[in-house]
This record gives structure tokens, sequence and C-alpha cells, in this order.
């Protein structure tokens, strides 16, 4: 695409004196209109540095690249979701919030893994909702991301297939070529 950033906004062209009413002492001396040619793109829109921006080009080695970060990022975030029950753990385990600040027998109200104060159950169970908001979020990204690796790998196959389904068409194309070029025919 070609810059023309540093074209005018406006084109203003000079007229000689044109009356417009031979009665009336009205005339133009020219005109301006919005210049259409000049192209700007919005700074938002320019790709970043080492970022691939508007490319629609892609090949093996491009979806390649994009399998390995986004099972890579997967892989991670699989990681992190099975890490997080050490966190849940050290809240008291999977219960604690559903029991914390409820009667427990003989010994009065059930302490929650934050303390016996008034909030802490309520605190405790604000935890609980976070956490398993966060655990969710974490394994359907990873789960979402697995499953763009699977489909960009299918996407992948088919550009392979497609690509050596034209190389032999391209062979028998030279093989006609060369053929005709030595006066026989196939």
């Amino acid at each position: 695409m070609t810059d023309r950033t540093s074209q005018p906004d406006q084109i203003e062209v000079e007229t000689p004196r044109l009356p417009l009413s031979p009665t009336l002492p009205v005339s133009i001396n020219g005109f301006g209109m919005d210049n259409v040619n000049r192209a700007e793109t919005p700074s938002d829109l320019v790709a970043g540095p080492n970022e691939a921006g508007v490319k629609t080009e892609w090949d093996a080695s491009t979806l390649d690249g994009a399998i390995s970060w986004l099972s890579a990022h997967a892989s991670y975030l699989r990681r992190l979701y099975h890490g997080m029950a050490d966190i849940q753990d050290l809240m008291g385990g999977a219960g604690a919030a559903a029991t914390a600040g409820m009667p427990s027998g003989v010994s009065g109200i059930q302490k929650s893994p934050l303390g016996g104060f008034t909030w802490a159950g309520r605190l405790t169970q604000k935890h609980s909702n976070l956490y398993t908001g966060t655990e969710s979020g974490v394994l359907d990204l990873a789960t979402r991301l697995e499953d763009a690796v699977e489909v960009l790998q299918k996407v992948k196959e088919n550009y392979q297939t497609a690509e050596r389904a034209n190389e032999m068409t391209a062979e028998q194309i030279r093989q006609i070529f060369a053929d005709v070029a030595s006066g026989g025919e196939s």
C-alpha cells in the first residue's frame, strides 16, 4: 500500500473569476474539496513489533509457529489449573467455604480458614467464589486453546494436501510443455 499521508486533507482549486449570474454581482474564484486520495491507517490498527498484523498469506511454517504458540500457552494454563489445587488446600479444601460460619456441633461455630472473626466466613465464601470462577476460566481457556490447536493442525493438513495437489498439477503441466517442445503428444 502506498503511503499517502503526506497529501493534504483538502484540495483547493483556484479558477478564473466566474460570474454565477449576469444580473447579480456574485462570482466564484475557486473551490475546495476533501482529498479522498489521502490515506491514513489509524494507529490502533498498526501492528506492533513482532506482530503479524493484517497478514493474510500463510504457509506451513507460519501455521507451525501458530500451533506451537497455542500449544505452549495451553500447556501453561493446564499446569496452572492443576497447581491451583494448592491454593484451595491452603484455604481449607473444597468444602471450607460451605461450612465456614455454620454450627459444628458441640464447639459452636465452625472456624473459617481465615479465622473465627465475624466476617471470616463471608470472606472465605467470597474467596471460594473467586477461586471457583478463576479455576473454571483457566480450564475453559486451556480447553479452547487446545481445540484451536486441533483445528489449526487440520487446516495445516488441508493446506499441505492442497499444496501437494498443486505440485502434481504443476508437474503435469511441465510434462505437457516438455512433450510439446520435443514434438510428441501426450
